[in-house]
Order: structure tokens, then sequence, then C-alpha cells
């Protein structure tokens, strides 16, 4: 089973390598980062995505669960995106979550093969993910925000 901060911290590098989603974050690539838990430090994903700047998106791994693939058992690691968009003005079109969500999935990352972020193979030892769903969620104050769970089968057992 590999590690799967490594899984994490490769999605964010190639996030962060996508111009277009880059630009959607005010041209700050750090607004994309990953969220490891760390006690005593780190200890509430629920507070990390409280005080997640506007806009950012996070990574945070939520489980891995066996599954099966091709009739093969396999590990299946759970990764989920938090975003939240920049502030938009009256009069924009109100599309920012959608431009995210479709650049997390269509972006082209500029050191990859050419080939969209859901083609791409994130670690070594694990197939490109699974197609991701966006589904609103709302914070402790009541403000929305959305959520991209992900899905990567490893290949085996490292």
């Amino acid at each position: 089973m590999i590690d799967s901060s490594v899984l994490v911290d490769n999605l964010v590098a190639a996030l962060r390598d996508i111009p277009d989603l880059v630009d959607e974050m005010g041209g700050d690539p750090e607004r994309i980062f990953a969220y490891h838990d760390q006690y005593p430090k780190r200890v509430s994903l629920a507070h990390a995505i409280h005080t997640m700047p506007a806009p950012s998106v996070m990574a945070a791994w939520q489980g891995t669960a066996p599954g099966s693939f091709g009739g093969f058992d396999v590990w299946k690691h759970s990764i989920t995106l938090y975003v939240r968009a920049r502030e938009s003005f009256d009069g924009e079109p109100a599309t920012p979550y959608y431009r995210i969500f479709r650049l997390v999935t269509k972006g082209v990352p500029t050191s990859g093969d050419g080939q969209p972020l859901l083609n791409l193979q994130i670690h070594p030892s694990c197939h490109p993910m699974d197609l991701p769903l966006i589904q609103r969620q709302t914070d402790a104050e009541g403000l929305d925000y959305f959520e991209v769970p992900i899905t990567f089968t490893e290949m085996g057992d490292e």
C-alpha cells in the first residue's frame, strides 16, 4: 500500500502546474495546498475548511479502502478537494466553481505529456483518478463551498 500523503502532494503539484487553475487562484499557486493531519497542530479538517481563503483549493486524504479492479483486490485512496472560489462581482458571469471543476478534470499540467489531469497518472503505483463529482457543502457559518471527492485505485499492493 502506498503512502497516501505522497499521492496528495503529487496531486497538489499537478494542480499547481495548470496555469489556468493558478489564474483562478489569483495567480498564487500557494492557494492550492495539501492538508496533512499532524497531531497536535492540525487535528481538525473542519477548522481547516472554515479558515480556507477565497479563492483556494485544499486537498485532504479521506481514507483508504479495499476495492476491486479487473477482478483483483486493490486499495482505493480517497482524496477530497475543498474549493472556495474567488469573489464574484455584479455583472460578472457566475462561473468560478464551474471553471475550477472543469480545470480539475480537463486542465492540462504544463510539465505533463499533454493529457488532461483526469487522464494523468498522479502516482506511479496508481491508475488515473476515477471520474470525480462536485457537490455543495456548507461550513459552520452557513457559507457554501464545494467538495470534489476523487478516488485513485492502486495498481497492486506496493
